[in-house]
């Protein structure tokens, strides 16, 4: 799997490649609406890496492009980056002008008139109405224009047109050579007439058509057995050709096996460019890939064949998926679903286990706890114990369980995946050595012993800068502003999280830059920080994230009591009890009631007081246990023994003492 990070890395190493040349650059792009994701995506970050740089993209593109381009030109509109220069049909002495120039006659009035009314103004059909006389081309007229043109070249050239229509957009003449049936130089002189006939044009080291309703239109004039065989050819002289590579023409091949009846070695192919596209960080292609082969897959007869290929694609494609849409969207989840399901029918053990760890960490971030502890367990039941999926069995179980409150448990079973080892990179997205102690310290701190909690958010964060990946450094970072805000370490908090935003603003690191957008809130005393929280919660709201939101929502109601707003406080914290309560999200409930007994009156405060007292005794939290027993002394109250706080030589007592609430 390729991680978010490996692209940014990859888009800023070629961005800084291009940077450092001394001279300004231009770069041009036509037909812009068929860029993939990924190209644009490099375009922003280039473009935001030389904000000051003598740079210039410049792109054309239709009225009619995609969502996704249109969504990509309103950020890049906000940024301020983006100008657009909007170019209409032709007026009527345009009209004229163009025809003129292309007939070398010219056109009457009413002439002009006539051509403009019929052509719209657009150029190409100018053009062409005038190549053929037609004096008018819209619609059925304009393809009879285009056919026309092909039936002027001669019956071999019209052949080749055929061929390299199949072909698509590279056209060599290696491949035409040898997918044609015809000689060598017969393809060449067939070439050198299309060319002569302007229906093909050089681009780099070969052709394709002057347009693409050309393409189309000598596609149309091949009949469809034909077609069959020529794109059997076309494959088959793609693989005599690249024989030593054909990873690097896989995508084509796998789109000519399928128009030409070869199911099965598309689907072959379909997912080796699958890999080949993720590889290059192209994730949207990865997807658009896979999903071709299972509509491939889905059209051949039921059977165990089918549903083993079916199984090979769906588990292949949660990793792009994944990376694409985060581990809580509910493609991903479909997913791994669908994998379970196909792996239980074919009795596949270790298909069935891998797709329960995937499960497990989608339903955890998507904030469904008790679904994924149950499905962690199961596979906890079912792991062999010389599987190397152990470990991150074990590190999904005790994640689940320490949200439920099962702080000692949670904490044996993360020393079992450090003893295993080995955390899955598709559900998780990182690496024992660093995620475990990560998480590990949280529960330590609950536990009551502040001076381990440090050490392993240190010891985590220090293992992932001696890796050098980027991901698992953000990951360490993360957890350990969490570890920080819970000790109430304010400086190094701020310092843990200043090199978190960065890290992930720098690489655009969705899920952990929300986190970091929330400590950075809570942390601030400027007025800014309500904002900034906000912004954080929102954001991992609308991406389905919703685990350890009653943690974020209370760090949003202190935000909102400093700052004089008890309305807010309480309606906030409200939002965390009813999120807690309905995701099974259990491990900060104690410090959510004790921070709501403070908005309420007399006997309802010490009940509220008394009942978050109990849930911390029952977890087991001697950390958020003491701070109830602290409220209630303070109201006077005698303590009730829902647990026993740690005495002042107890070390599990140190620094748990101190507020997390900022006053």
């Amino acid at each position: 799997m390729v991680d978010a990070w490996q692209r940014h890395r990859f888009f800023e190493g070629l961005s800084r490649a291009l940077l450092a040349v001394d001279r300004p650059i231009l770069l041009t792009i036509d037909n812009l609406q068929w860029c993939d994701q990924e190209t644009l995506a490099f375009m922003t970050f280039c473009l935001g890496l030389a904000a000051d740089g003598p740079v210039l993209v410049v792109a054309t593109t239709r009225d009619d492009h995609d969502p996704a381009l249109a969504a990509w030109a309103v950020r890049m509109r906000a940024t301020g980056q983006l100008t657009e220069i909007a170019l209409d049909p032709f007026e009527v002495d345009d009209t004229a002008a163009l025809a003129e120039a292309v007939t070398g006659t010219a056109l009457s009035a009413d002439e002009a008139a006539l051509l403009h009314a019929t052509t719209g103004g657009f150029p190409l059909y100018i053009v062409e109405a005038g190549r053929a006389d037609a004096g008018a081309a819209t619609g059925d007229q304009l393809v009879s224009v285009l056919h026309g043109r092909l039936a002027q070249v001669s019956a071999e050239a019209r052949d080749v047109a055929g061929l390299a229509a199949a072909v698509g957009r590279d056209v060599t003449l290696d491949l035409l050579t040898e997918a044609a049936d015809l000689p060598a130089d017969a393809v060449v002189g067939a070439v050198d007439e299309l060319w002569r006939s302007r229906i093909l044009r050089e681009v780099g080291g070969g052709y394709d058509f002057s347009h693409d309703l050309l393409r189309d239109a000598a596609y149309a004039d091949v009949s469809p057995p034909r077609r069959w065989l020529l794109h059997r050819r076309v494959a088959q002289g793609l693989e005599l050709l690249h024989a030593d590579d054909p990873d690097a023409v896989s995508a084509q091949l796998a789109e000519q096996y399928a128009r030409g009846g070869r199911a099965d070695r598309a689907v072959d192919y379909y997912r080796r460019a699958a890999t080949v596209a993720a590889c290059m960080f192209a994730h949207d292609e990865a997807i658009r890939l896979l999903e071709a082969a299972l509509e491939i897959v889905g059209a051949m007869p039921a059977g165990r064949d089918r549903t083993t290929r079916e199984l090979a694609i769906v588990e292949s494609m949660t990793a792009p998926l994944t990376a694409r849409h985060g581990y809580g969207s509910p493609l991903v989840r479909d997913a791994l679903q669908r994998s379970l399901a196909l792996a239980d029918t074919l009795g596949r053990r270790d298909s069935v286990l891998d797709a329960l760890v995937g499960l497990w960490s989608s339903q955890f971030v998507h904030g469904d706890t008790a679904t994924a502890h149950r499905t962690a367990t199961r596979a906890l039941e079912m792991v062999a114990p010389d599987s190397p999926l152990r470990g991150p069995v074990h590190f999904g179980y005790a994640g689940s369980a320490a949200s439920l409150g099962r702080l000692t448990e949670s904490l044996e079973h993360f020393a079992l995946a450090a003893e295993y080892g080995g955390v899955h990179a598709l559900t998780v997205g990182t690496r024992a050595d660093v995620h475990g102690p990560a998480w590990t310290a949280h529960v330590h701190w609950l536990l009551g012993n502040a001076d381990r909690a440090e050490e392993y958010a240190t010891g985590a964060i220090e293992r992932a800068r001696a890796i050098g990946g980027v991901y698992p450094l953000a990951v360490a970072l993360a957890y350990g502003a969490v570890t920080h805000q819970l000790r109430g370490d304010l400086p190094e908090l701020r310092r843990v999280v200043d090199e978190l935003c960065e890290l992930c603003e720098r690489y655009s690191l969705a899920y952990y830059r929300e986190w970091a957008l929330v400590l950075d809130g809570w942390s601030r005393d400027d007025g800014t920080g309500a904002a900034l929280a906000r912004r954080g919660v929102e954001a991992l709201t609308a991406d389905g994230a919703f685990a350890r939101m009653p943690y974020w929502l209370s760090l949003c109601a202190d935000i909102a009591r400093r700052e004089g707003r008890p309305d807010a406080a309480r309606a906030t914290l409200d939002a965390a009890l009813a999120s807690g309560r309905a995701r099974d999200d259990a491990w900060w409930l104690p410090e959510v009631m004790r921070m709501r007994a403070a908005h309420d009156d007399g006997d309802a405060a010490v009940a509220r007081l008394q009942d978050a007292a109990r849930l911390a005794g029952e977890h087991g939290s001697v950390a958020l246990l003491a701070r109830c027993h602290a409220d209630l002394t303070a109201r006077s109250v005698p303590v009730a023994p829902f647990g026993v706080p740690p005495g002042p030589d107890d070390p599990r007592a140190e620094a748990n003492g101190s507020q997390t609430l900022r006053s």
